[in-house]
């Protein structure tokens, strides 16, 4: 049952401000000299003009005044009048009620609004009249509800929400039922589910609150909870990366399936090379070939947030170090047979940075690959400007989006702006910035391994995989010990034909380079506060829409083009000739149908998951049909009871046009049980419920234990990863014990480092974690 706003009652201040609007007999008129209002207003206290406009609704009042974008006229107004506490946005309609410090919602209200004033609240009156009209049963068009500060969640939401391949994948291969009731997911990614589900229904609601997304991130996140304001960037990495962590499975390549292939020719054999690719630890690597190299030129693969390194990479790790995401470990694989995880989230958004320091000395390169899940620019200064346009040859100027056409009011307003907030500059400008060549000299030299001394070097990165879709951060927030600031530059930015080509390596695997603008995140306000919107280009109805929490109106594209763009979304441009195949695909498989329905015909098996990448994706890859068979061309285990979620039938012929234009596989006509996976999978279950039970009989004797005891220390990041394996089927061993985190080196020896994230065991149960799976240091408390 839907919860009505509690923000008003009849004898509620203000209300009479309320019905004085609905008793106006020509509703239409009103609507029409409100958004004429909007256009032209300015703040009667400052004379400002500005989007974030408030109206008083207090009855004879009706003053205009500014919110956060100047300054906030508008709460002062309510500090001087306590009886003036509802305030409507001129841009949004939103009404918000100073009194119950939260959003009324017109349109489900406790006691009922007069339906006359409902009217002026619809969409159809606050569409501007030169948009294209939007039915309110558009798919994927809702607005969030706020729930308390939480406009930066609904902002990226809405983003994500917009991110077609994504998407797809929680509507078709994410099925509201899990029939397998021992997988267990996490309660981010069911609750995202069915919010997705629910935006992208037939008929969806008018707003939805978003309550079981935010109950699920506080779970995780403690920062989140509470209702402060948080930043919608650091947000959308932490549920990305919850998101990743619920979602991936290991993966994989040819190579790697056909080197483990050979070394389960006996169980014994199986049995031992299974135990070593779950002891490996996550790597958090999407792509699907190469390996890792040893040496000074090693290329290490990358994963996700801890990052761990061998003694070579420590000497000038930070001098490689530009932090691309937060999924930017560097892991050196051990063997050729490592485990790989992936998921949707890599899928679309992970790409791969080459980053190199050459020494001047010797010209010794190291390389090292890492892994991004977005890109953090940042915003140059106007001397950095002026050097990156004296180096920088700006071809990007004639290929610049010619969909959106700058007026000279806009292009004057823009230079003003410049001169008082910062230099206006433009997208390829942040681009160059971050990938142009830093020296390391002074100060910032770095060790060489070859001349074995500190050296004047020279740092640089480019691009080796582009992703599906590209998210660039710009960094508008410096923060310092006494105090934060925003840098309030206008950037422009392409709505469509962003090339990425300057800045990838010679061998980047991609072939398609060029990406167009599908959603973007917007700050309003200053460091100190402000607000989260969010533009996105809705796929069904082709229209650009602004989401401001509970609100969704279409808006222009020249409106999104002159935005303060914080988050941007690019999606990789679909060609002409991958459609055309698309459509090939459908037209064989019509054909195909009527001719199996008669039987006698060979069927082929595909992945569920990558016929979603295949209808969505610009470059879908590979087929991996790893995603339900074993190495040995079963189906998985835990996926056998549900088959007609994880792969589809297809017939011969729309299986080889498939293959012969993707590759991959691998080819498969019978689904049956492996036989030796099964086997394992009874001996792994064996093993967790035994130190499942163990664990529990000696953590009972620990809390029962009376006496002085010995006290050992285990970290809970470990500890998480093996209370995942007794408890989930799906989940890995949590390998070696890393209690390394939690320690500090103190005279000598390894002590427990002071608010550490640590749980406490008995002897016993420290010896039972250390016998099963080694690792350490050994951590006493008391001894």
């Amino acid at each position: 049952m839907e919860k009505k706003s509690q923000c008003i009652h009849a004898e509620h201040p203000g209300f009479s401000g309320l019905a004085e609007l609905s008793s106006k007999a020509n509703l239409n008129g009103i609507s029409k000299s409100l958004t004429s209002l909007a256009e032209d207003a300015h703040c009667q206290a400052c004379k400002i003009p500005g989007r974030n406009l408030w109206l008083c609704l207090h009855s004879k009042c009706y003053r205009i005044l500014c919110g956060e974008t100047h300054k906030d006229h508008s709460s002062d107004h309510f500090q001087d009048y306590n009886n003036h506490c509802l305030h409507l946005n001129l841009n949004t309609f939103r009404i918000w009620c100073y009194k119950c410090e939260g959003e009324m919602f017109p349109l489900n209200n406790d006691p009922v609004i007069n339906q006359n004033l409902l009217t002026l609240f619809s969409k159809e009156n606050v569409q501007s009249d030169h948009l294209p009209r939007v039915k309110c049963e558009t798919r994927g068009i809702v607005g969030l509800q706020n729930l308390g500060n939480t406009c930066y969640l609904n902002a990226a939401l809405q983003a994500l929400s917009n991110v077609p391949p994504m998407t797809q994948y929680f509507l078709e291969c994410m099925p509201i039922t899990d029939r397998d009731k021992e997988i267990k997911r996490t309660s981010l990614a069911k609750a995202y589910r069915n919010l997705i589900q629910n935006v992208w229904s037939e008929h969806p609601p008018s707003t939805i609150a978003p309550t079981s997304v935010l109950y699920a991130v506080k779970l995780v996140f403690q920062m989140f909870r509470g209702f402060q304001q948080h930043d919608s960037q650091e947000f959308l990495r932490c549920f990305m990366d919850q998101l990743h962590e619920e979602l991936k499975e290991p993966f994989l390549d040819a190579r790697e399936r056909e080197e483990l292939s050979e070394n389960n020719q006996s169980d014994e054999d199986s049995e031992q090379s299974e135990s070593e690719s779950y002891l490996t630890c996550d790597s958090g690597v999407s792509d699907d070939e190469g390996s890792s190299q040893s040496g000074p030129n090693a290329t290490y693969r990358s994963g996700r947030r801890k990052r761990t390194r061998s003694s070579s990479d420590s000497e000038f790790s930070d001098a490689l170090d530009r932090s691309p995401s937060p999924r930017n470990t560097s892991v050196e694989a051990s063997n050729s047979s490592s485990v790989k995880f992936r998921s949707i989230v890599s899928d679309v958004f992970d790409g791969q940075i080459l980053s190199s320091v050459e020494c001047l000395t010797c010209n010794l390169i190291s390389n090292r690959m890492e892994t991004f899940q977005d890109l953090s620019l940042p915003i140059p200064s106007r001397d950095q400007l002026y050097v990156i346009h004296q180096s920088v040859p700006q071809t990007w100027s004639q290929s610049e989006d010619e969909s959106v056409k700058q007026g000279w009011m806009s292009w004057m307003w823009n230079y003003v702006w410049g001169w008082f907030w910062g230099p206006n500059g433009h997208l390829y400008d942040c681009l160059s910035a971050f990938f142009s060549a830093d020296e390391l000299k002074g100060d910032n030299m770095y060790s060489c391994e070859k001349c074995k001394k500190l050296r004047n070097g020279v740092k640089f990165s480019t691009i080796e995989v582009l992703p599906e879709v590209l998210t660039i951060h710009l960094k508008r927030f410096r923060h310092e010990p006494m105090f934060s600031s925003k840098i309030s530059s206008h950037i422009s930015f392409p709505i469509r034909g962003l090339d990425m080509k300057p800045w990838l390596t010679r061998d980047c695997s991609s072939k398609i380079t060029i990406y167009d603008l599908i959603a973007v995140i917007v700050h309003h306000g200053t460091a100190g506060g402000g607000h989260y919107t969010c533009y996105a280009l809705n796929e069904p109805s082709s229209q650009w829409m602004e989401f401001d929490d509970s609100s969704a109106r279409p808006v222009s594209v020249e409106t999104v083009a002159n935005c303060q763009a914080y988050v941007l979304f690019y999606r990789k441009r679909r060609t002409n000739e991958m459609d055309d195949f698309r459509r090939h695909i459908a037209n064989l498989t019509h054909q195909e149908l009527d001719a199996q329905s008669n039987g006698g015909l060979l069927q082929f098996y595909i992945s569920c998951k990558w016929f979603c990448k295949f209808k969505t994706f610009a470059e879908p890859g590979m087929i991996h049909n790893q995603d339900f068979l074993c190495p040995h061309g079963g189906v998985q285990p835990l996926k056998i009871e549900r088959l007609e979620e994880v792969c589809l039938p297809v017939s011969a012929v729309v299986w080889e046009a498939l293959h012969t234009r993707f590759g991959g596989g691998p080819a498969c006509n019978r689904l049956f049980r492996c036989p030796m996976c099964h086997q394992k999978q009874e001996v792994m279950d064996k093993r967790r419920r035994e130190e499942l039970d163990t664990f529990l009989d000696l953590q009972r004797d620990f809390q029962n234990e009376k006496s002085s005891v010995p006290i050992y220390a285990i970290a809970m990041n470990w500890f998480r990863k093996w209370e995942n394996f007794v408890k989930n089927r799906n989940s890995p061993l949590p390998g070696p014990v890393e209690n390394l985190p939690i320690t500090i080196l103190r005279n000598g020896n390894r002590v427990l480092r002071p608010s550490s994230d640590f749980a406490q065991l008995s002897a016993a149960l420290w010896h039972l974690f250390h016998s099963h799976y080694g690792g350490g240091p050994e951590v006493i408390i008391r001894s």
